[in-house]
């Protein structure tokens, strides 16, 4: 019985939303953001254009190397976030260290200059002046 009330509650706010054209254009226009949320947002996907820069100097050296997460897609490469920097462009998020294979178990294998080859998962820290790699959580 109350099922039947909400459904039929739903129904008539549905078909209000939909046949008052008034509504239907506010909703619709600004289906999820603002156009000063959207103009944020477009903007801070534009690359920096910074021609006093080399590219390796671009890129920082870090002590602490995190993998924060990967994306696993089909028919493009990997995309793995290491220091919150992605490998959208670059296999190399930062400069000394090159993202070479994801794997299907979630560990990220890394090439550090120091280091050498390295595997992390997701939330797990490399140290440049520590040997083990640590959990995300132990770091705090």
């Amino acid at each position: 019985m109350i099922k039947a009330v909400y459904i039929f509650i739903m129904s008539i706010v549905v078909n209000y939303i939909t046949t008052n054209p008034a509504v239907a254009e506010q909703n619709l226009n600004r289906l999820f953001f603002t156009p000063a949320e959207r103009a944020v947002i477009d903007a801070s996907r534009q690359p920096v254009k910074n021609t006093s820069l080399s590219k390796s100097q671009s890129l920082e050296r870090t002590e602490k190397i995190e993998v924060k997460g990967y994306l696993k897609r089909k028919g493009q490469s990997d995309v793995v976030w290491v220091n919150s920097k992605n490998t959208l462009k670059s296999n190399k998020p930062l400069a000394d260290v090159k993202v070479l294979k994801v794997y299907q178990n979630g560990n990220v294998k890394l090439k550090v200059r120091e280091k050498g080859v390295v595997k992390l998962k997701p939330g797990q820290v490399l140290r440049r002046s520590q040997p083990p790699i640590r959990e995300a959580y132990e770091n705090k």
